[in-house]
């Protein structure tokens, strides 16, 4: 393991101990959720990112709704970081890359979620779940497979941007967890046949993910083991519930879930994979992408 990944297994060591109280715990004073506006480690992505679902989001944040408890806030306070930044934003598509302004040729760590909210995947929770119906399931199950096939060449544009903007960065992209793990429950998925379609769907994304950061040279860090035994119907579940009215905090993770799901999958040590050999012709610098039909990633 190199130096900067024993200092970041140190520094979310951290973050694991300081987020064990979680339920009990006060935010410290001065703990924003978006950080100041450094340009050393920046967060980027969709909901899953800014913590929408964990709680205490900041007013300041306004539509991105970001939360103190999302997991870049919490590594940020554990290692008493003042030059951090994050621009994840909830439903993080449309209007380019409007999150890497704070990208910079000096920015060393960079962390990203996002294909969620683009995907439509806690729409797709919310019309599975107990509160919705078996067409509107279909429905959205279609609506995210469509979607799926269009991510691939918008994450490949909105990559490739964030390596030109911070070359020497160090960039992890996370997946997502598993919601059901195969279990049915009142505030979860309807039957376990549903449960069945929200595990696909999920296993389905983090393949997409862990394909299009390989082929960037990126890290691709898989959350699945750190959530098991922690979906929407287990005992101690670090999501939130899926039959809400908000279809964004449908399977969201909850303040344990940045804490000690996300966090300890960072924690682990992966080696980047070598770049795959590139194929297609160089996306634009703006993120959209190539054929002009991928919705662009990381707005807001």
């Amino acid at each position: 393991m190199g130096t900067r990944s024993v200092v970041a297994a140190v520094l979310v060591g951290a973050a694991l101990a300081f987020g064990s109280a979680l339920p009990a715990a006060a935010l410290p004073a001065g703990s924003p959720a978006s950080g100041g506006d450094g340009t050393r480690r920046v967060a980027l992505g969709d909901s899953w990112a800014a913590g929408t679902a964990a709680g205490e989001v900041e007013a300041a944040s306004a539509t991105c709704r970001r939360s103190t408890w999302a997991y870049p806030a919490v590594v940020a306070r554990a290692a008493g970081d003042t030059q951090w930044t994050s621009r994840a934003c909830a439903s993080s598509t449309g209007g380019g890359n409007g999150q890497f302004s704070s990208l910079t040729p000096t920015t060393e760590v960079v962390t990203a979620t996002v294909g969620g909210d683009a995907t439509g995947l806690g729409a797709l929770a919310a019309a599975c779940s107990t509160a919705g119906t078996p067409a509107r399931c279909d429905d959205a199950t279609r609506r995210f497979d469509q979607a799926l096939t269009t991510l691939p060449r918008s994450l490949d544009a909105a990559l490739a941007d964030i390596r030109r903007r911070a070359p020497r960065a160090t960039v992890s992209l996370t997946g997502y967890p598993l919601l059901a793990e195969g279990r049915a429950c009142p505030s979860g998925p309807a039957d376990p046949a549903r449960a069945a379609r929200l595990d696909d769907a999920v296993t389905r994304l983090d393949t997409v993910l862990a394909q299009r950061a390989g082929a960037a040279g990126l890290r691709f860090v898989d959350v699945r083991d750190a959530f098991r035994g922690h979906g929407v119907c287990a005992i101690e579940p670090w999501l939130t519930p899926l039959d809400g009215a908000d279809a964004l905090l449908a399977g969201g993770p909850n303040a344990a879930g940045h804490a000690r799901g996300v966090l300890a999958a960072l924690a682990a040590p992966t080696p980047a994979p070598a770049p795959s050999p590139a194929t297609t012709a160089a996306p634009p610098a703006d993120g959209r992408g190539v054929d002009g039909g991928a919705p662009p990633l990381f707005g807001g």
